[in-house]
């Protein structure tokens, strides 16, 4: 089985694929906006990491997008993405979740991911999570459990934002089970607000095992 896992979230020994509104290997309780579009697109680079060609050291590239929705007492998030390349492209892999606001300053987040249209170069099976985050105001904490099987985790991360240029910067950090739990995978990342409509992102993951590796991450947003 080949060991891939999501933007989102890890490193983990079965894959995870579709990424959900989330930190850098983690998912969070947060989703995309009312009405709103974000079309992504992400490369890798260094040692194996979630988004890894299978021979170490080579850069591999996604695709996908997600969307949001208001219904109350929840909002719905959706969305899709897929490898691409000459080697690989496809399938579609599909993730969804539920956030409910049930006190103030914090979420909660009900969810699955690595849902694939179609049986080819399948990784991994489904994974399920709960997430909850609160904002403590210095910063926000985020925790939950993924189960996947041989590839469940406990999830922790913190972020917090500032105004850079008048546009949103933000600092976050997260930690995560690999290799069916027995091993840790810690990302340090940023995310920038580069206009309106342009979000670019970036983290490095430090595997207790294998290389460092890093992620690039833009995302074309808008509302309709």
């Amino acid at each position: 089985m080949k060991t891939q896992t999501l933007a989102l979230y890890v490193l983990l020994t079965a894959s995870t694929l579709a990424t959900p509104s989330g930190l850098n290997n983690i998912p969070t309780a947060d989703t995309v906006p009312h009405r709103t579009v974000a079309v992504q697109y992400f490369s890798s680079f260094g040692g194996a990491n979630q988004f890894a060609a299978p021979e170490a050291g080579k850069t591999s590239q996604w695709m996908g997008f997600k969307t949001g929705w208001d219904f109350e007492p929840f909002h719905l998030e959706w969305g899709m993405d897929s490898p691409l390349g000459t080697g690989m492209s496809g399938p579609l892999f599909f993730q969804t979740k539920a956030r409910f606001s049930p006190w103030e300053d914090g979420m909660f987040a009900l969810g699955i991911a690595n849902i694939a249209l179609t049986d080819i170069d399948r990784a991994g099976d489904p994974f399920s999570y709960a997430m909850l985050w609160h904002d403590f105001h210095f910063a926000r904490l985020h925790a939950g459990y993924g189960y996947q099987t041989n590839g469940s985790s406990f999830l922790f991360g913190i972020d917090r934002t500032w105004k850079l240029f008048d546009r949103n910067f933000n600092l976050n950090a997260d930690l995560v089970q690999s290799r069916d739990q027995r091993g840790l995978i810690t990302a340090i990342g940023a995310k920038y607000d580069l206009t309106k409509h342009i979000v670019l992102e970036t983290w490095a993951n430090f595997p207790d095992r294998d290389r460092v590796s890093a992620i690039a991450k833009i995302n074309f947003v808008f509302t309709f």
